[in-house]
C-alpha cells in the first residue's frame, strides 16, 4: 500500500500507462510546434534551432564532432549547418587553442540572443503549466524522464538491435 491508497491493479496500471503515453506524445507534438514556430520566426529551421539550444547549454564550446553525435547527423551536413549558421551570424568557429588542426563552435551575441528568446519562450510555459510550488517536483520528474530516455537509447536496450 502507498501514501496515496493501494496500487493501482494490473489492468488500471495498464490503462494509466496508456494514457500517460498518450499525454507525453501530445506535449511532444505541441513542443514540436513550438520549436517550428521558434525557428521560423528566427529564419531558421527547427534543426539549426536545435544546434543553437545544445550550444547554448554549457558554457563552454563544442566541437562540430559533438553537435553531430547530438544532432545524430553525419559531417557531411554538420558542415552545412554550421556554414549556414555562421553565415547568419549565429556561430563562429574558432581555432582551438590546443589542437590547432581543429576548431571550436562558440555562439555569436546574436546566438546568444536566440538561444534567449527560447529559453524566454520555455519559462513563459513553465509559469503558465506549472505551479510555483510544483516546479521542484516538475525538476526531479524531467531529470528522471531525461535518464529513462537516455538509458532508452542506448543499443542494448533494444533487443530488437
Amino acid at each position: 500500500m502507498t501514501a496515496s491508497g493501494p496500487p493501482p491493479a494490473p489492468r488500471d496500471a495498464d490503462r494509466l500507462l496508456d494514457e500517460a503515453v498518450a499525454t507525453f506524445y501530445g506535449a511532444q507534438l505541441e513542443h514540436a510546434h513550438l520549436m517550428q514556430h521558434l525557428a521560423v520566426g528566427h529564419d531558421l529551421n527547427p534543426v539549426d534551432l536545435r544546434a543553437l539550444q545544445y550550444l547554448g547549454a554549457i558554457d563552454d564550446d563544442r566541437t562540430p564532432k559533438e553537435l553531430g553525435g547530438y544532432l545524430e547527423m553525419g559531417t557531411g551536413a554538420v558542415t552545412a549547418l554550421l556554414d549556414r549558421l555562421t553565415r547568419q551570424g549565429l556561430l563562429a568557429r574558432v581555432r582551438n587553442p590546443d589542437d590547432r588542426r581543429s576548431v571550436r563552435i562558440e555562439l555569436t551575441a546574436d546566438g546568444f540572443a536566440v538561444v534567449g528568446t527560447l529559453r524566454a519562450a520555455y519559462r513563459r510555459v513553465l509559469e503558465q503549466a506549472v505551479p510555483l510550488e510544483s516546479v521542484q517536483l516538475f525538476t526531479d520528474f524531467t531529470d528522471r524522464m531525461a535518464a529513462a530516455l537516455r538509458a532508452a537509447a542506448l543499443p542494448e536496450a533494444d533487443p530488437e538491435r
